[in-house]
């Protein structure tokens, strides 16, 4: 328990993991599995903040043409899903119309009825609870996608270790 506690995510850089995960790294996973965006499901807004997601994902398995690919869409998909999502944390549903359907980020703000300013701060926070609950599902599913976290003790660590390597 003292991991978690003395373990900082670095906000900024996380976030920025995980975008460049979706604008590098998805793309290739989707066409490897032989699966499509609209494979994936939807996440349900939920006004008592509990995610009305069960859990399933209805692909047809007979068509991966490679499992661990399609192992890590399966893993972003019950990622997404997984995430918050209720009025006040519509993380779920940012991630889903952000990454799945490609939707801008101002048509977004609007359909959720929030100023940018602070549709940018929750899509932030989305992403940082998509990489933490990514930890997760990139296991459970058995996927070959890194920790999407960075941590600030991180940063530190390969600053010292650069300087004093004298690089």
């Amino acid at each position: 328990m003292s991991f978690l506690k003395n373990t900082k995510i670095d906000i900024t850089k996380t976030a920025q993991n995980v975008k460049d995960f979706f604008e590098h790294d998805f793309d290739h996973y989707l066409n490897l599995s032989g699966k499509h965006r609209s494979d994936l499901s939807s996440p349900q807004m939920d006004i008592t903040g509990i995610t009305a997601h069960n859990g399933v994902n209805h692909q047809d398995e007979s068509m991966a043409v490679n499992i661990d690919a399609e192992n890590c869409v399966l893993a972003v998909d019950h990622t997404i899903s997984s995430c918050s999502n209720s009025g006040e944390k519509p993380y779920g549903t940012i991630l889903y119309l952000s990454y799945i359907k490609n939707i801008s980020n101002y048509a977004i703000a609007q359909r959720l009825g929030y100023q940018t300013t602070r549709y940018y701060e929750l899509k932030n926070r989305a992403l940082v609870e998509f990489a933490e609950r990514m930890e997760l599902y990139r296991k459970r599913d058995h996927t070959s996608i890194e920790d999407l976290r960075i941590f600030e003790d991180e940063q530190k660590e390969k600053f010292q270790k650069r300087t004093m390597s004298g690089q």
